[in-house]
């Protein structure tokens, strides 16, 4: 790993802890309602976005793999929204 290499990802680990912190932030704050919930799950993706193509090195390319992990967590926050609009809708 080169100095730069080690300097952008050291640049991303910074944004994902911004990311983590955030989230944290709107979600102990804001009561139930859809858009903190939506805003949380749009940190999330943004955060295993950043992980698929950092941290397991998939940015280059249209790699199966890097396709099928953000179909993947898209398929996961989904479900999460679709879970919180039902218990707010039902609840």
């Amino acid at each position: 790993m080169t100095r730069r290499q080690h300097e952008e990802l050291v640049g991303v680990l910074a944004m994902l802890m911004t990311f983590a912190i955030g989230g944290a932030i709107v979600a102990a704050l804001a009561g139930p309602t859809i858009v903190p919930i939506a805003a949380v799950l749009g940190i999330a993706f943004a955060k295993g976005r950043l992980v698929v193509l950092d941290f397991l090195e998939l940015r280059g390319g249209h790699h199966p793999m890097r396709i099928a992990l953000i179909c993947w967590l898209s398929i996961i926050l989904i479900a999460a929204l679709s879970r919180s609009l039902v218990v707010l809708l039902l609840g």
